[in-house]
């Protein structure tokens, strides 16, 4: 533990200056770190007392004996200047304004009404008394713990307070005890909407067709709106988005023309696009009125300008927008939210969901067997012993002895041996086990069932299909209808280095082939001996 006081030298050019005052320096274990403190006098005996005092209540803090200074120091500081300086970090933070202002609104109210003066006042059974006298909605009751819970998460961040006094409180349970709950235009309503809005007919199409928030389209400029492009889009700025972060948004086309011709030919970049025209809030409930829309239906969902945005969700769900896309559009970092604040089920088309589900009536032999079988290609179900059927009927013996001895059961349909091969048939031995002939009392396993021919590539089962096979790929790059072998490789099934490998059949024709065969003494000619053929000309 290191214990001392001395003043500080340091060097003017040839001169040796030191301090007139003492500065002290500790460490509060062996070997550990360091620390120096200014002790502001010029009294050495007074000094070493004032650096015991510190090390004293350092080594108090440590053992938990004491808080730190800086809580002890804020224990007694009043609430108004704490709010006042979380008020300035949040500026500073680059906060929105209007989300600072409602945020200290709510916690001057608390603290006036709680009667709180130092941080000590803060308790947990006061708030929650104070919390159920309130009658605003389950939302605004939410927010204002939600406020006063960010102000203490920041005095523990900076050290006020060690904890949260408020941890341990639970939060209002807000859902299905929406007072306002939001719901999407049906196409009848925008569309009477739209044809009295006149001026501020592109204003509401923009909301509507980009998904995006009030306050966003309301900050777009001309800068923003790439509208000469092939696919034309609007740029929403990192600072002008809720998430504080760009987002490219594709237009619609009949937008686009539309902005495209109302944007003036010496338009400024920097200029809004809705400058003149964009409806406020009393104007749009005017517009409802006109248009004989109403704002709140018997129901008590309202619409209002949010509703542009949850109508998209629900128009993208019907007409097939992928969740993903959607999310990104509207700027979501939950795909819940997506999927279940934006989407208006009672908006949805659910008849055709329904109408999927296979109809029970009760009668004899009506309905369908769901979950224990399997649908054919034209949508009958297929039961386990027809498809098993199905698949020894697959497997063709390889000679008329092996036919004689084999089992075979009535099937539904034929599948082709392609069918065995993709389904991997060919590498597994396939034994059943049944009775043979009428009136024997034993059973015998089958003798092992194994493919017919062995497939050189895909549904080539000799070497000359193989040749043949390859002159149409030969073919279709003449012909364009493949760019490239790898585009091949995909086609077939196969490999690059595969097609590489086959591609000097191509210089062969199949007359040469028989011939190869012919000298082959009638044998059926190896794939692999007919490459080499190709390969060498003398060979042919």
């Amino acid at each position: 533990m290191i214990q001392s006081v001395f003043k500080r030298k340091r060097r003017d050019g040839a001169k040796l200056v030191v301090s007139d005052y003492y500065t002290g320096q500790y460490s509060l274990t062996t070997g550990g770190k360091v620390f120096r403190v200014a002790l502001d006098t010029t009294d050495k005996e007074i000094a070493r007392r004032r650096l015991r005092d510190i090390i004293v209540e350092k080594q108090r803090e440590s053992q938990g004996i004491i808080a730190p200074s800086l809580i002890r120091a804020s224990a007694t500081q009043a609430i108004e200047e704490l709010l006042a300086e979380y008020k300035a970090d949040m500026l500073g933070r680059g906060l929105r304004e209007k989300h600072v202002h409602d945020s200290i609104t709510r916690l001057v109210r608390m603290r006036r009404e709680m009667k709180w003066r130092v941080i000590g006042d803060i308790r947990p059974d006061s708030f929650i008394r104070w919390r159920s006298t309130l009658t605003c909605s389950a939302k605004t009751n939410k927010e204002y713990q939600v406020s006063l819970m960010a102000f203490l998460n920041w005095l523990v961040r900076t050290e006020r307070i060690s904890s949260n006094p408020l941890a341990r409180v639970g939060p209002v349970e807000t859902r299905g005890r929406e007072v306002r709950k939001c719901r999407s235009f049906t196409e009848q309503e925008l569309g009477r909407l739209f044809a009295i809005a006149g001026k501020r007919l592109l204003a509401y199409q923009t909301l509507l067709y980009t998904g995006q928030r009030y306050s966003e389209v309301d900050s777009l400029v001309w800068g923003d709106l790439h509208l000469e492009e092939d696919n034309p889009f609007a740029l929403f700025r990192a600072s002008t988005t809720k998430d504080k972060d760009k987002r490219a948004v594709p237009l619609h086309p009949e937008l686009a023309k539309g902005l495209l011709t109302t944007r003036p030919h010496d338009f400024e970049p920097a200029k809004k696009v809705f400058w003149w025209r964009f409806p406020t809030y009393e104007i749009l409930q005017s517009d409802f009125k006109r248009a004989g829309i109403e704002q709140t239906n018997a129901m008590g969902f309202v619409v209002h300008f949010h509703s542009f945005r949850k109508t998209w969700q629900t128009m993208g769900v019907r007409c097939g927008v992928n969740q993903r896309s959607a999310q990104a559009i509207l700027g979501h970092s939950d795909p819940s939210m997506t999927a279940n604040v934006y989407t208006d089920v009672p908006a949805l088309n659910l008849h055709s969901e329904i109408a999927k589900f296979p109809w029970i009536s009760g009668a004899e032999g009506s309905g369908t067997q769901i979950c224990t079988q399997t649908a054919d290609a034209d949508g009958h179900s297929l039961s386990f012993p027809v498809i098993l059927a199905q698949l020894i009927e697959a497997v063709k013996v390889i000679d008329d002895d092996r036919a004689r001895r084999s089992l075979t059961l009535p099937v539904t349909s034929s599948p082709s041996d392609e069918m065995a091969a993709q389904g991997g048939i060919r590498d597994k031995i396939l034994r059943v086990s049944m009775p043979f002939e009428k009136g024997r009392k034993w059973t015998r396993k089958l003798p092992a069932f194994l493919p017919p021919e062995k497939l050189l590539l895909g549904s080539c089962s000799d070497a000359r299909s193989v040749v043949l096979k390859v002159h149409s790929w030969v073919a279709q790059l003449q012909e364009g209808k493949v760019k490239s072998c790898a585009e091949i490789a995909r086609r077939e099934g196969i490999t690059r280095a595969r097609v590489s490998q086959l591609w000097p059949l191509s210089e062969i024709s199949r007359q040469q082939a028989d011939d190869a065969c012919t000298a082959n003494m009638g044998r059926e000619i190896s794939l692999r001996r007919l490459i080499k053929v190709a390969r060498n000309p003398d060979a042919k």
